[in-house]
């Protein structure tokens, strides 16, 4: 499982000595355009009026941002399921030091944790065991 900001996730059944048998491409590219048309809106509402009364529009974009969350981890519990995978194996993503440059607000609203507390809680549901990885 390859959880990433352009795409949500790349979810890809494998074998124990590595053959690849299928690969699913996990979008949902229109809650992803509400989202940040909402970001769009609440930009051009803190230039005109500040950021303290723009309190509401946060919380929705928030409630928009926990809402993609949760689709995301119904989906990879959805297709792990169909192929009867034993393992999900999630890549450890540590996030540490300072963020800048353009993506900054895109990777604080990106739920990774989030998403793998869902996947774990639905796949021990399911009878699934769930494992972090290092990248490296």
């Amino acid at each position: 499982m390859d959880l990433g900001i352009n795409t949500d996730a790349v979810c890809t059944i494998m074998r124990a000595d590595g053959t690849v048998l299928g690969r699913r491409f996990i979008n949902h590219p229109s809650e992803k355009d509400w989202m940040y048309r909402t970001l769009g809106r609440i930009r051009k509402f803190q230039r005109e009026h500040g950021s303290a009364q723009s309190r509401g529009r946060w919380a929705y974009t928030k409630r928009l941002n926990i809402e993609l969350g949760k689709k995301i981890a119904g989906a990879i519990i959805r297709y792990a399921e169909e192929n009867h995978a034993d393992v999900i194996v999630f890549e450890y993503l540590e996030m540490q030091g300072k963020i800048s440059g353009e993506k900054k607000q895109k990777l604080h609203l990106w739920r990774k944790r989030d998403i793998q507390k869902r996947c774990e809680h639905q796949a021990h549901r399911k009878g699934m065991r769930v494992s972090r990885v290092c990248a490296w």
